[in-house]
């Protein structure tokens, strides 16, 4: 198995550090771009595991860090908290485009890839990442898969916009380490700006690319019915809802990942068997 870890630099100048893997003597596989959610890392919990599974049935698969997802240079802490801080869904949605681009361009592993044969694959706010992206390069994108996608970008009340906006940041605690990490007013500045961009629940009826929407039914931090309204309004020929019984929003799984679990495994399988029927010729 090939595992190496890589950078490129977005139209922002900034770095995007993403791991490859891929089994030796690959030549013109499928690529499947893996995207982490909010307060996500690449090496989070079970993204490595997935990208390695994936991986060994024969795709080149990415793990990427966002340029400002607050990872510092050691790859696993949450130092660069002034980038995390100025993160927007555009900046991310340009993240993935550079990419997208790289890939089509031939700056990634050349000849391993192919070009014509990529696949996005996003869990939480990464997965409303995964669906904008699709949308914005629908002859690109062979197939996408989400894991417990948000699905309302929008999710705020007015007292917590208000409250934003009079301070001039959010502040939002990470259970895991305990800090305590601003989201500036561009953040929300952004959302309002893309409200038509981002309304997932209206530009989904545009949605060509087969989709499987995975979601847990005991999922508290983002609503199983999420899932469920975008794949009702998904305009895909191919698309299919999996409720997992039992599944919370990581599907059982904590970092650092010791082992797996059911609902973890039926959700990589799941989305495994999506690729396999979508995105290999």
């Amino acid at each position: 198995m090939i595992y190496r870890t890589q950078s490129i630099r977005n139209a922002s100048g900034e770095i995007i550090r993403f791991d490859l893997r891929y089994p030796e003597g690959t030549s013109e596989a499928p690529a499947i771009i893996i995207l982490h959610g909010f307060k996500g890392f690449k090496d989070w919990g079970f993204f490595p595991d997935l990208a390695t599974s994936l991986a060994f049935s024969d795709y080149v698969t990415i793990t990427l860090n966002f340029s400002r997802n607050g990872i510092g240079s050691d790859g696993k802490n949450f130092t660069a908290l002034e980038a995390f801080a100025q993160n927007t869904i555009s900046h991310e949605l340009e993240d993935v485009q550079t990419l997208i681009d790289a890939i089509k361009g031939g700056r990634i592993d050349n000849h391993v890839i192919n070009p014509e044969a990529i696949g996005l694959l996003g869990h939480s706010r990464g997965g409303a990442v995964a669906l904008l992206s699709a949308l914005e390069n629908e002859e690109h994108i062979g197939a996408v898969v989400t894991w417990a996608t948000v699905g309302n970008l929008y999710r705020y009340s007015e007292e917590e916009i208000s409250a934003w906006k009079a301070q001039g940041y959010k502040e939002v605690v990470n259970q895991r380490t305990g800090q305590v990490m601003r989201m500036n007013t561009t953040y929300l500045e952004d959302l309002e700006k893309n409200k038509e961009k981002f309304d997932l629940y209206h530009r989904i009826e545009d949605l060509e690319a087969p989709t499987l929407f995975i979601h847990g039914s005991e999922d508290t931090t983002v609503s199983p019915e999420e899932s469920e309204k975008l794949h009702e309004r998904c305009g895909a020929y191919s698309k299919r809802l999996e409720i997992i019984e039992g599944a919370d929003h990581t599907f059982g799984i904590k970092h650092p990942f010791e082992k797996s679990t059911e609902p973890y495994a039926i959700a990589r399988d799941l989305t495994e068997s999506w690729f396999d029927r979508h995105l290999k010729y």
